[in-house]
């Protein structure tokens, strides 16, 4: 998850599947325990042991591998409801933003080279080059017009919402975003109160215009959390940058 940015970038260049794999399952079928698997094994209380994955990256590697072969877009008859193709398309983002991050190692932060994480480096999303940038803004938000998907979408950072231990399931995805805002706007790291003022995530600032049908940032979160004052005031809190890495296992 990154704010908008009108940026010319010269040197794209594409990561491509890293292994073959055919993709030979039924329409609602996408094969999302991979990432289950991975998440389970490799997530703990949001933090992400990369080290691991790095050694052991073989499932990761399978499952952007089937991203590459189809998606909502490429293959319409595979995803048959709303949310095969959401859940699809913020489990492709968000297994595309580990894959960028042990792919770098050293890494520290994903804007340590925002340009290149964001929107130099594309991936093969059915058929397509996709950075996630695109998937993010040119794919997620317009498309499913949610505001609940920004906390769901993980680019790998302290600021973002923290990263469930499963992938997000096409069956049950109303509940399971609900739940996920529902976390974040009672996470004190992302909103508290303080006397009259509510400062909240940057999340809420940068994609204000995608929580106005839903009364406003203010509005939104109250939907989650009934101890907002009356009256209140927005401020915001900085977004932390930091690598959401399980202590000593970075990339």
């Amino acid at each position: 998850m990154v704010p908008l940015l009108i940026t010319t970038v010269g040197c794209f260049h594409t990561v491509k599947p890293r292994v073959d794999v055919e993709a030979d399952f039924a329409a609602g079928g996408f094969p999302h325990e991979i990432l289950d698997g991975v998440l389970a094994a490799n997530v703990r209380d949001g933090k992400v042991d990369y080290k691991g994955i790095q050694e052991n990256r073989a499932e990761l590697d399978r499952y952007v591998a089937f991203l590459g072969e189809v998606s909502p877009t490429s293959d319409p008859a595979l995803f048959p409801t709303r949310e095969d193709e959401l859940a699809y398309w913020i489990n492709a983002y968000n297994a595309i933003a580990i894959t960028a991050v042990i792919d770098r190692p050293g890494l520290k932060s994903v804007i340590d080279d925002k340009i290149d994480f964001f929107y130099a480096t594309r991936y093969v999303v059915g058929g397509e080059k996709l950075d996630l940038y695109k998937l993010e803004n040119g794919i997620v938000r317009p498309t499913y017009a949610d505001p609940r998907v920004h906390f769901a979408l993980n680019c790998q950072s302290g600021g973002c919402p923290v990263l469930p231990s499963s992938a997000f399931p096409a069956k049950g995805l109303e509940a399971f975003l609900d739940e996920q805002a529902r976390l974040f706007c009672n996470n004190p790291d992302k909103v508290k109160i303080e006397g009259s003022v509510v400062k909240a995530s940057q999340i809420f600032e940068w994609y204000k215009e995608d929580f106005e049908p839903a009364g406003g940032a203010l509005k939104f979160i109250s939907k989650y959390r009934s101890d907002l004052p009356e009256g209140a005031t927005l401020e915001y809190i900085p977004y932390d940058w930091t690598l959401i890495a399980v202590d000593g296992r970075g990339p």
